[in-house]
């Protein structure tokens, strides 16, 4: 979805229209920081300014606090692969292989694939600077 970013309402994890020049609290909502998997080293783990994280509870991608378990762990590490076009990744959930962060019109969950070339586009998402600092 062209010019939509991932970013949270209440806890849970919507695509929204944003950019550099928007107002500074939708940016703020938008900007995640990529940092070291907490399950898994080799993969990512997506940390918001005031500490939560980005995860999948019930499959519904959302943002929440680190409770320090290793379900929690895995809920919020995601690998990434090569996307549907160029310069596009996908996020596999690593805990459940074959299972990726996908938008269903404007909200985001984590759906097992079905192997299309619909899902592949819909499970894509483009790495972009971050909107607030």
């Amino acid at each position: 979805m062209p010019g939509s970013y991932v970013s949270v309402t209440g806890e849970l994890a919507f695509l929204t229209p944003a950019g550099p020049t928007g107002e500074y609290s939708v940016r703020r909502r938008a900007t995640f920081t990529a940092v070291t998997g907490l399950a898994e080293p080799g993969c990512f783990s997506f940390r918001a300014e005031n500490g939560r994280y980005l995860r999948h509870a019930s499959w519904r991608f959302r943002l929440d606090p680190d409770v320090g378990t290793p379900l929690f762990r895995g809920d919020a590490t995601f690998c990434t692969g090569a996307g549907a076009a160029a310069g596009t990744v996908t996020l596999e959930a690593s805990n459940y292989p074959g299972w990726f962060v996908h938008h269903r019109g404007d909200e985001l969950w984590v759906d097992q694939t079905d192997h299309t070339a619909a899902f592949r586009t819909e499970t894509s998402f483009r790495i972009r600077p971050a909107l607030a600092g």
